[in-house]
């Protein structure tokens, strides 16, 4: 449902105030809301607060502070839906229990410290560490990294605690239910969408790294690798003609690298034929985009994608043999190919998918990016895909045909 949000500087300044805000984010994610506050504001009456929420008390950290305090993952593979990086629970050294809200408070106030080192912490504890990725929502969209953008830019130090916000059944508390409390209790609330959209208009986590002209079967190329702060991956965009002239908008692929289908031509998927269509369609109209993602088998990778492999060989199909192994349907993130096409200077584009989820990840992301016209990319069934084609249709809402 549409709930009345804030704006993100009056959220950063009522978390430079100490105050408690409430961050929702999409309601095809997780769909829920947060209490959230500076680690260093963290006071025993913030923290009791927090903990009416009935959610799971933690604190945002990076990845510096995590190395510094020698905190472990809580599993050595984290195959949680959504990837949440728990770390080892800690109490301050001088707490009893560390199960009061003054002994969290302490707990966290002391996690936002410069000087903190793994000799004033006891573990296990009551206050749960999150790992936080550096580059904070414009690289996961998640509460864990929005926390610590809040207090980073409220001028604080970049920790923060927050709590899950529960309703009287014990389930997610709606978002209608979420509006209520934060007007009763006078509380600001924005959306994780509004704060990347908010980043946007300054930060960015991508760079061109190299770049050249590249003659194909399928025409002339322009070829641009980026390089991602915090990150390995090098990206490629696929450039043709001039992307901003007058007219339609043009034609733009979103690809996730597929070793098996891209490469070596496996008939398990339609993933290389869409490769091949996609710079067919783009050089007939001699203008348009493709960009390469890194994110092999829908962003589980190569190993696990075998893995999934084996398992449809003994009779699941591609989203159980997902689900068996521990993950969502679709772990894919656009986040970095969506900060390419707005360094290529998109705005409007056709999109070349099946799949109306990419068109719901350009319309939900804030990066003034619009889907004018989803453009259908059906490849050629065969007996090796017919059912993969099928599971795609049936259970992932992708606009196929009959098979």
């Amino acid at each position: 449902m549409t709930i009345e949000l804030n704006s993100v500087p009056e959220a950063v300044e009522a978390i430079r105030r100490g105050e408690v805000i409430i961050v929702v984010d999409a309601e095809d994610r997780e769909n829920e809301g947060d209490y959230i506050c500076a680690a260093e504001k963290a006071t025993p009456e913030i923290v009791n607060f927090m903990l009416s929420g009935r959610g799971q008390l933690c604190v945002s950290i990076l990845p510096d502070v995590s190395r510094r305090l020698d905190l472990s993952p809580v599993a050595v593979q984290n195959d949680a839906p959504l990837k949440t990086a728990f770390l080892t629970p800690i109490d301050v050294r001088s707490a009893k229990t560390g199960i009061t809200a003054s002994e969290r408070s302490e707990t966290i106030r002391r996690l936002a410290c410069t000087d903190c080192v793994a000799e004033d912490f006891v573990r296990p504890g009551h206050v749960f560490p999150l790992l936080a990725k550096q580059g904070g929502v414009l690289r996961r969209a998640g509460h864990t990294e929005a926390a610590i953008d809040l207090a980073r830019m409220a001028g604080l130090q970049p920790a923060a605690a927050l709590c899950e916000v529960l309703d009287e059944s014990g389930e997610r508390a709606s978002r209608r239910g979420l509006a209520e409390i934060a007007r009763k209790k006078n509380l600001k609330i924005i959306s994780i969408e509004q704060l990347i959209a908010h980043r946007r208009v300054s930060e960015k986590l991508i760079n061109r790294a190299a770049e050249a002209h590249l003659p194909t079967k399928f025409g002339d190329f322009r070829v641009i690798v980026y390089s991602v702060q915090y990150e390995t991956q090098e990206p490629i965009a696929l450039v043709q003609g001039d992307l901003t002239a007058p007219g339609l908008p043009p034609l733009v692929r979103m690809h996730s690298s597929c070793f098996t289908g891209d490469l070596v031509a496996s008939l398990r998927c339609d993933c290389g034929d869409q490769l091949a269509m996609a710079l067919k369609m783009i050089s007939d109209e001699g203008r348009g985009a493709l960009v390469y993602l890194p994110q092999e088998g829908r962003g589980i990778g190569l190993a696990q994608k075998i893995r999934a492999y084996a398992l449809q060989d003994n009779g699941l199909d591609t989203v159980e043999a997902n689900h068996a192994l521990g993950f969502k349907a679709d772990m894919r993130d656009y986040g970095i190919g969506l900060q390419i096409l707005k360094d290529l200077g998109l705005s409007d584009v056709r999109l070349l998918t099946n799949n109306p989820k990419k068109t719901e990840a350009f319309n939900l992301r804030g990066f003034d990016l619009r889907v004018m016209d989803q453009v259908p990319i059906v490849p050629p069934v065969n007996q090796h895909n017919q059912r993969y084609l099928e599971t795609k249709r049936q259970k992932m809402g992708h606009q196929l045909p009959e098979l």
